[in-house]
């Protein structure tokens, strides 16, 4: 993904998705934590970008600050969290206790995402998840 130039540049929304790729199952991130990462944007550009995402984006991983998710997506969304046990039938998300954690590995590639975005890479003291 870099060359001695850097990393290829990414709009908005890819730059989303492929943060939203490297959450793994049992864990979730919201619109906000995405925003922080990326190291511009807020929630609703991320909630935005969200809107695009195509099939295997595991879009139901990135939800609002309150655990909850838009009403329309809401009943496909509970199929996943119930897959993924991430909420008890007919509940939200406990995003609390279900926050995504990146492995140094992840950090390196979120790195590369922030990068791509001309942001520069994030230090521990920034990470506030």
């Amino acid at each position: 993904m870099t060359d001695a130039s850097g990393p290829r540049q990414l709009d908005y929304a890819q730059a989303v998705h492929q943060l939203a790729q490297l959450v793994p199952a049992g864990a979730v991130i919201s619109y906000g934590d995405v925003a922080e990462l990326l190291g511009s944007g807020g929630p609703r550009q991320v909630g935005k970008a969200m809107t695009t995402a195509e099939v295997g984006i595991p879009w139901w991983r990135v939800l609002r600050a309150d655990g909850n998710i838009a009403e329309p997506l809401l009943p496909r969304a509970r199929e996943h969290w119930e897959r993924e046990k991430l909420a008890r039938p007919g509940k939200r998300v406990d995003i609390k206790n279900l926050r995504w954690n990146p492995t140094p590995k992840q950090w390196e590639a979120i790195d590369i995402l922030r990068l791509s975005l001309g942001n520069p890479k994030m230090s521990e003291l920034d990470d506030e998840l």
